[in-house]
């Protein structure tokens, strides 16, 4: 919920003293009372948003502050309070992505790419490479040549470009307070798809004010052109009555977080660009771990700035993969587009214990942070690694086509209404769509990109294999391992190990890099190796044609 500008001058001018911890209690029912910009209080915890709200499109994530953190103390975007030592204890790791939503141990997305849009970060490769190590995952070499990543012998890489789609590989500068994003959308992919490639787009023309809607639908195209497979974008803001549509087209998957601002209300719009009718908008969930038993309830703790977004879009009518799923199942949104159409992990606890999701970036370093920012590069890398990317792109139905294949979240809210657009119940609701991807029922439904069968439930185990280069078992309790190979010129074998127990917290090895796959490599980003020099000049009009057609008028 958006806070009006006169609270927002008290908020900039009370006096430090007035934020003291020993007032916590008589703030937590009201998260903004007396807090600075950028700081919130819930559950009695303190919460810092990574990006900076005052635009009109930011991301949605927000820094879980140790227990004991000082408000008196702090200062916006200085960094000061880094978790040392390694991912937070308690915190979600890929061991309980793996094992909550039954990816099989054994994959073969092949270095097939996943982009992300965020601001510019320098550091981003040696971030993600520092979270891989963590947990036992293969580095990511950098991507050579003049195209993007087809891996040579199927090794991933990372490569990043700016949003013109120029400055292959080159610092196009650093948004510091931004660089939490980034890490957390990288590390998400690392966890949920270690063998993807991962394509960084970069905002560079948003430094100044934030991006605007046309830098996203730019970015978004730019990943389209160089060859990815879906693309995640955790940045979003209110409606504006006339943002463009232009975003998923046959072959290649758009993703958008929900936002972290509850149901809306008042004058709030669903986040744009998830209420968009062209691409999948994520919500987000609690993910939790009993002792290797996962379950999901809505996230909701707190929900001013603290709980996964759903609305009905004031801007689009319904689309038609949703009419034809039945425009009465979306309760009081029955002729406009609704939101969210699945949902994956936003916030993790341990035993009760609340953890937040493991990030690493070079300013913050080791950080538990929440938000549906963490939901929607999980999504979008698990959908490229079943290979499912192609069947969704070509029809946005196939989440609702296929509910059955996804868990359905029915526990949870996430703000106050009559209907499911904002309470979870059987089959679709508002906060957490169909539900989260299960990948033992989805992986059959995709393309040959992943490899090994799964099947039981979180308590439970199961195990599978599969023809040709690899196979794996794994476990839901959280226990898993297999053996997996791949050849280029030669050939290499090496042991791909599981969820480690699912404790999470723990930087134990997740995968285990097999031979030859760590290091440089002579990989290359498709499609762009003979058009790299008139790229920007082919986008330039490209992309302006196409935003004219598709921005809407204001209804």
């Amino acid at each position: 919920m958006k806070r009006p500008c006169s609270l927002l001058l008290a908020l900039a001018l009370a006096p430090a003293a007035a934020v003291l911890l020993a007032d916590a209690p008589a703030r937590a029912a009201d998260p903004w009372s007396a807090l600075p910009q950028g700081l919130h209080f819930r559950q009695g915890r303190y919460y810092e948003d990574v990006c900076d709200h005052s635009a009109r499109f930011y991301c949605f994530s927000q820094r879980l502050l140790p227990a004991g953190f000082d408000p008196s103390t702090y200062v916006r975007g200085q960094f000061a309070h880094p978790f040392a030592g390694g991912p937070p204890t308690g915190s979600m790791t890929p061991s309980d992505v793996l094992a909550a939503y039954k990816i099989p141990a054994a994959s073969s997305a092949g270095g097939k790419i996943v982009a992300l849009v965020d601001m510019p970060d320098s550091n981003a490769l040696n971030d993600v490479n520092t979270y891989r190590q963590a947990f036992g995952i293969p580095a990511l070499p950098q991507c050579t040549g003049t195209g993007l990543p087809t891996p040579s012998g199927g090794t991933p890489c990372f490569a990043s470009v700016d949003e013109s789609g120029g400055s292959i590989n080159q610092n196009v500068g650093d948004n510091a307070q931004g660089d939490g994003e980034t890490g957390l959308d990288m590390d998400m992919i690392s966890a949920a798809c270690p063998d993807c490639s991962i394509l960084l787009v970069q905002m560079s023309a948003a430094q100044g004010g934030g991006p605007s809607d046309q830098d996203l639908l730019s970015s978004a195209q730019v990943a389209i052109m160089l060859g990815a497979q879906a693309t995640s974008i955790s940045f979003g803001g209110n409606e504006g009555g006339n943002d463009p549509t232009g975003f998923t087209t046959p072959g290649h998957l758009v993703l958008a977080a929900g936002g972290d601002q509850g149901y809306d209300l008042g004058s709030n719009t669903p986040s744009w660009p998830a209420s968009a009718p062209d691409l999948i908008g994520v919500g987000g969930t609690t993910l939790q771990n009993n002792n290797g038993s996962y379950s999901e309830v809505v996230w909701n703790d707190g929900q001013q700035g603290g709980a996964t977004g759903s609305g009905c879009s004031t801007e689009y009518p319904m689309p038609a993969f949703q009419t034809a799923f039945g425009a009465s199942k979306f309760a009081s949104c029955s002729a406009n587009r609704a939101t969210c159409d699945l949902s994956a992990a936003a916030e993790f606890t341990n035993g009760g214990q609340g953890g937040g999701i493991a990030e690493y970036d070079s300013h913050g370093g080791w950080q538990p942070v929440v938000g549906t920012s963490a939901a929607t590069p999980l999504v979008a890398a698990l959908f490229v690694r079943l290979g499912l990317t192609e069947a969704i792109s070509a029809d946005l139905g196939f989440p609702y086509e296929h509910i059955a294949d996804f868990n359905d979240v029915t526990s949870g809210n996430n703000g106050t209404c009559a209907d499911i657009m904002c309470q979870a119940g059987p089959g679709w609701d508002g906060p957490t769509g169909v539900g989260t991807p299960n990948a033992a029922l989805l992986m059959g439904l995709g393309s040959s990109s992943s490899s090994g069968s799964s099947s039981g439930s979180s308590s439970g185990s199961s195990s599978g294999s599969s023809s040709g280069s690899s196979s794996g078992s794994s476990s839901g309790s959280g226990s898993s391992s297999g053996t997996a190979s791949s050849s280029s010129s030669g050939s290499s074998s090496g042991v791909v190990v599981g969820p480690d127990g699912g404790s999470g917290g723990d930087a134990g090895s997740d995968i285990v890099a097999p031979p030859g796959s760590s290091g440089s490599c002579s990989c290359s980003l498709p499609g762009l190796a003979s058009a790299a020099t008139d790229f920007g000049a082919v986008f330039g009009v490209g992309g302006a044609l196409l935003a004219l057609v598709s921005r809407r008028r204001r209804k």
